[in-house]
C-alpha cells in the first residue's frame, strides 16, 4: 500500500532494497524498532539531571504520590524526602509554600509514584519510568504512519531535538504524548472505543488531550459517521470529569493581550518556531509536497491528523505562550508543542522519510527558544552538577557560596543527579535577595539557565574563577570584587 505515486521507484532497482520494503511494510517489525529507538535514548541518559520543571514540581509530586498513594491533589505540602535537607536558609522561593497545585489531572503522578514505590527513589528510576512512555510514542508513530502508508516516516519524529530531549524530561507531557500519538492511531483506523478510552487517558495525563476532539469531529463531518459523536466527545467530557472533581481548571500561564497583539505577535512567533527553526521548514515544504500528491483514499486521514497538528499550534499560541517579540526573556514552553511537531514530521516525511533528518545538527545548540528546545537544558544540569563537587570544597574553606535556586533545590535533593555533595553550608539568591548581603570575596554561581543573576550583575562587579561546560551549556563560579561605582 503506497500512499504516494511510486515515491520509491529509484530505489526499487537497488539490490536488496525490495527486501527492506518488505519488512518495513510487515506490520510490528518497524514498531518494535522505533520502541527500541526511544528506549535507547532514554536508557542512554539513566544519569541526566533532574531539571527546571520536573526538578520543582512534576518529580516531587510523583514522590509524594508514592509516599501517600494514588489522591486527586498533590499540593501545599513538601514530600518528606524533599523537606528533610531544607531550611530556612536554603529552601528555595518554589518550594517556600509546599508543591503548588496548578489543577493538572494525576495520572502522570500516579504512574510516576508507582515506579518511585516499587524499584525507589533514584534518577535512574525516574528516567525507567519514561522509557515505557517514550517507546509508546516511538511505536504510535510508525503504526500512524503505516496506516498512511509510508511506515518508514514513522521514525521523522525521532530526529526532533524537542522530541528526543522530551524523552529525557520526566514530565506530565510525555505520558500525554503517548496516549495522543495512540489516539490519533486508533482514530485513523475507525476504531472509535479505542480512541475515547485514550482520549480520556490523555486528558487525565494533562489538559490539552481535549484537543483531540478536534481531528474527531473532522472525521466524522467527512464520513457521516454520526453515532461516532460520543465516542468523539470523550476528551471533552473526560476534561469536564477533572474539572468538576477537582474544583476548577489550570489556569492559562498567559492569554493575549488582545486579537490583534496574537495576530501580529504571538501567532507569528508559534509558526515560526513549528515550521521554520532547526531546519524545520523542510518539514513545512515535506508536508506541502506529500498533501499534493496524495491519493485520494489518503486525504481523509492526512487532513484529520493535519488539523490536529494546526489546532496544537493555534491552542498554545494563546495559550501559555512567551515568544512575543517585544517580551525581554523571549523563552517558551517548547514541549507544549511536541505532540503537533511529532504527527508534523510524520505528514512532512510521507513522501521523503528522509526531510527530519537536519534536525539532529540542533541536537544540543543554545536556542533562543529557551532549555526545552533541545538537550540545552539537559546540558546546563550537567554542567550544575560537575560544580557541586567543587562548590563543597570551596564551603569547607570557609568560603561563602552563593547558588541560585535551581541550582540549590538540586543540590539538596540526591536523586535529583547532581551528586550527594549536599548544599549544607551554601547560601541562596533569589530575586527576592538583598544585593548588600553579599560581601566582597564571597562566589556567586552564575548558571546556565534560570537563575535571577540580572541584579547581580547591576550591584557588584565579579571576575571568574571557574567554569564547567557541558554542550553548549556553561556555569561560572565568580567572586564578589566591588559595588558598581566604586
Amino acid at each position: 500500500m503506497e500512499l504516494l505515486h511510486s515515491p520509491h521507484a529509484a530505489l526499487d532497482r537497488v539490490p536488496g532494497w525490495k527486501h527492506v520494503r518488505k519488512f518495513l511494510h510487515q506490520p510490528g517489525w518497524l514498531e518494535l524498532v522505533a520502541g527500541g529507538l526511544a528506549g535507547v535514548v532514554v536508557l542512554g541518559w539513566l544519569d541526566a539531571p533532574i531539571v527546571e520543571d520536573s526538578l520543582f514540581w512534576w518529580v516531587p509530586k510523583g514522590i509524594l504520590a508514592a509516599q501517600t498513594g494514588p489522591d486527586f491533589i498533590f499540593a501545599h505540602v513538601l514530600p518528606d524526602v524533599l523537606a528533610a535537607p531544607l531550611s530556612p536558609q536554603n529552601t528555595p522561593p518554589q518550594w517556600a509554600g509546599g508543591l503548588p497545585d496548578y489543577a493538572h489531572p494525576p495520572l502522570w503522578y500516579w504512574w510516576l509514584g508507582a515506579w518511585i514505590r516499587a524499584l525507589g527513589l533514584s534518577v535512574t528510576v525516574i528516567h525507567l519510568a519514561c522509557a515505557p512512555l517514550a517507546s509508546a510514542a516511538a511505536a504510535a508513530w510508525v503504526a500512524l504512519a503505516r496506516r498512511l502508508g509510508t511506515p518508514l516516516a514513522g521514525l521523522a519524529p525521532l530526529a526532533l531535538p524537542p522530541v528526543l530531549a522530551q524523552f529525557v524530561r520526566p514530565e506530565l507531557d510525555l505520558p500525554l504524548l503517548a496516549a495522543v500519538s495512540w489516539a490519533v492511531v486508533a482514530l485513523v483506523r475507525g476504531q472509535w472505543g479505542w480512541f475515547a478510552g485514550l482520549g480520556v487517558v490523555a486528558v487525565w495525563c494533562k489538559e490539552p488531550g481535549v484537543l483531540l476532539t478536534a481531528p474527531a469531529a473532522l472525521r466524522i463531518l467527512r464520513t457521516r459517521e454520526w453515532s461516532a459523536l460520543p465516542y468523539a466527545m470523550a476528551p471533552l467530557v473526560a476534561l469536564g470529569v477533572w474539572g468538576t472533581m477537582h474544583g476548577g481548571l489550570a489556569s492559562p500561564e498567559r492569554l493575549p493581550d488582545s486579537m490583534m497583539v496574537w495576530l501580529t505577535d504571538d501567532l507569528p512567533a508559534a509558526l515560526r518556531l513549528v515550521f521554520w527553526e532547526q531546519a524545520r521548514g523542510l518539514l513545512f515544504l515535506g508536508a506541502s509536497t506529500a498533501a499534493w500528491g496524495l491519493r485520494h483514499r489518503f486525504r481523509g486521514p492526512w487532513i484529520w491528523v493535519g488539523g490536529l497538528v494546526l489546532a496544537w499550534v493555534l491552542f498554545f499560541s494563546v495559550v501559555g505562550f512567551r515568544l512575543q517579540p517585544n517580551n525581554p526573556e523571549p523563552l517558551t514552553h517548547v514541549r507544549y508543542f511536541v505532540p503537533g511537531l511529532a504527527l508534523l514530521a510524520i505528514l512532512a516525511s510521507l513522501r521523503w522519510p528522509w526531510v527530519s533528518l537536519p534536525g539532529l545538527l540542533f541536537l544540543h545548540a543554545a536556542s533562543p527558544y529557551g532549555p526545552e528546545a533541545n538537550f540545552y537544558g539537559i546540558d546546563a544540569g550537567r554542567a550544575e552538577a560537575a560544580s557541586a563537587g567543587w562548590i563543597r570544597d570551596r564551603v569547607r574553606e570557609g568560603r561563602t557560596v552563593w547558588v541560585g535556586s535551581y541550582q540549590m533545590a538540586a543540590l539538596t535533593q540526591s536523586w535529583a543527579g547532581h551528586g550527594t555533595e549536599g548544599a549544607a553550608g551554601t547560601r541562596i539568591y533569589s530575586a527576592q535577595t538583598d544585593m548588600m548581603t553579599l560581601a566582597q570575596g564571597d562566589i556567586v554561581m552564575f548558571a546556565a539557565y534560570g537563575e535571577p543573576a540580572g541584579r547581580l550583575l547591576r550591584t557588584w562587579t565579579f571576575e571568574g574563577i571557574q567554569e564547567w561546560t557541558a554542550g553548549d551549556a556553561t556555569v561560572v563560579a565568580a567572586e564578589v570584587k566591588q559595588l558598581h561605582g566604586r
